[in-house]
C-alpha cells in the first residue's frame, strides 16, 4: 500500500486514509477539494484520474457548456444545427422506428413534444417523410430565428414588441408552424400590397 497523504490529484489533496475499502479492496482516502468540499474516494480512483475534484469541477464544466449553448424559445439552436444519429436507434435513422408488424413509424421531436408523422410500409418512404419534417420544422426554426435575430439586431425596439415565437401544431393530421417571423412577413407584405 502506498501512502497518498498530502499528495494532490487535480483539485484534491489527500488528507487521510479511512478504514473503508471499495469492492475491489482498494483503500478509501478522505480528500479535501480546493473549493473546501470533502470527498472519500478509492485509491484506484485517485491514481487513475477518475476523481479530480469533489464534484465542483463537473458543475463548473456543465455551467460553462450551458452558457455556450443558445436556447431560443425553449429550443437549443446548436442541437438542431448539428444533429447526429442516436447510437441506440434500431432502424438506422433518427425518428424512424420499425414496429413489430414490419411497418415504420415516423415522428419528430420539438420543444419536448413528439409529433407523429405517419406509418409507412417502405423504409425509404419513412426516411423521406422524416427528412421533410426535419426540413420543415428544425430547419424552419433555425431560418426563422436567423431572420428574427437579424432584424432584432438592427431594430431593438421592434424586437421587444415582437418576441420570437415558433410553435408546431398538428391540425387535421398535418403539422403546421405558427411563427412570429412568418406572421410578420405576411402582415408587412399585405401592407406593402395595399399601398400599391
Amino acid at each position: 500500500m502506498i501512502d497518498l497523504k498530502g499528495q494532490r490529484y487535480g483539485r484534491l489533496t489527500v488528507v487521510e486514509m479511512t478504514e473503508g475499502r471499495d469492492k475491489r479492496g482498494s483503500v478509501i482516502w478522505r480528500c479535501r477539494c480546493d473549493c473546501g468540499g470533502e470527498i472519500c474516494v478509492s485509491e484506484n480512483g485517485l491514481v487513475h484520474g477518475n476523481y479530480r475534484s469533489c464534484g465542483c469541477l463537473k458543475k463548473e464544466i456543465q455551467k460553462d457548456i450551458y452558457q455556450q449553448l443558445h436556447f431560443i424559445d425553449g429550443t437549443c439552436l446548436e442541437m438542431l444545427e448539428k444533429r447526429k444519429h442516436r447510437k441506440d436507434n434500431t432502424s438506422g435513422f433518427r425518428g424512424v422506428s420499425r414496429m413489430k408488424n414490419g411497418r415504420y413509424r415516423v415522428y419528430i421531436g420539438f420543444k419536448g413534444k413528439r409529433y407523429y408523422i405517419g406509418y409507412f410500409s417502405d423504409y425509404q418512404d419513412a426516411v423521406t417523410a422524416r427528412l421533410q419534417a426535419e426540413q420543415y420544422i428544425h430547419d424552419g426554426f433555425v431560418k426563422d430565428y436567423a431572420l428574427w435575430q437579424q432584424r432584432a439586431g438592427k431594430e431593438p425596439e421592434w424586437a421587444k414588441e415582437n418576441p420570437f415565437v415558433f410553435e408546431v401544431k398538428k391540425l387535421s393530421g398535418r403539422l403546421e408552424i405558427i411563427s412570429s417571423v412568418r406572421k410578420q412577413e405576411y402582415s408587412e407584405k399585405a401592407l406593402s400590397e395595399s399601398s400599391l
